[in-house]
């Protein structure tokens, strides 16, 4: 899986109650950043984006032709992070394209840096970090995302190949391409190879974003022994 050695750093840290309170995800994958920043929202409070009461989400508004986080959102930011979890050990805040936020915003969003509140997690995703004012860059750790590969090897294409061919067979044909897939106990090199070909196209064929977000879920799966990879592979076969 791609990112594999910052997602088990973020499992070390959340094992060993390490984990600081404010992470600046930089690099040029913006959709890779926010694919992941999901996966440790999952990590941090047991459940995605959606319907979670433990995430907050800020983006960027457009007002008077300015792309710009205002101090509003922050002020909504700082309410947010003051409340207890709500099902998950940890509140997590997400703000994409944080090199947009106004100076306001950013010295209204200092004290959150300086006294986090306890049990909270503040994801910063940017592709321009020299943008941010020095003083949030100087309080969060950063987390480095490099591009994704400029070239789709034959053996990614051939798996896509495979996992669209078997999207369209009828449900007990899909039900049973798992069981097959599951039999040979070599799923979860297929997996990585999907999501590889996946990311790869996300760029020019955004329709495979929701087929991408499944697959980060099965990987997720497979990867934890504990786990029934057996009904993982069904669900997501029955889902596709």
């Amino acid at each position: 899986m791609r990112y594999q050695n910052q997602k088990k750093y973020f499992e070390n840290l959340l094992r060993d109650g390490l984990s600081d309170h404010a992470y600046l995800f930089i690099g040029q994958d913006s959709a890779n950043k926010s694919i992941f920043a999901e996966e440790l929202c999952a990590l941090f409070t047991g459940r995605n984006f959606k319907n979670n009461p433990d995430l907050k989400l800020i983006r960027p508004n457009a007002k008077e032709d300015k792309y710009r986080i205002d101090i509003t959102s922050i002020r909504e930011l700082k309410s947010f992070m003051s409340l207890k979890p709500y099902s998950g050990g940890y509140k997590v805040a997400v703000i994409e394209d944080a090199e947009a936020i106004s100076i306001e915003a950013a010295n209204a969003m200092l004290k959150v840096l300086e006294e986090p509140p306890k049990h909270s997690v503040l994801v910063l995703l940017s592709s321009k970090p020299k943008l941010l004012p020095r003083t949030i860059l100087s309080r969060c750790e950063t987390v480095v995302f490099p591009p994704e590969p400029d070239i789709e090897t034959d053996e990614m294409r051939q798996a896509i190949m495979d996992l669209r061919k078997a999207a369209k067979q009828s449900m007990a044909g899909r039900i049973k391409y798992a069981k097959q897939l599951y039999e040979k106990e070599d799923y979860a090199v297929l997996v990585d190879l999907w999501l590889k070909s996946l990311r790869f196209r996300l760029g020019s064929e955004p329709r495979v974003a929701p087929v991408l977000k499944k697959l980060l879920y099965l990987s997720r799966i497979v990867s934890q022994p504990q786990y029934n990879h057996r009904i993982a592979l069904e669900n997501f076969f029955v889902n596709l």
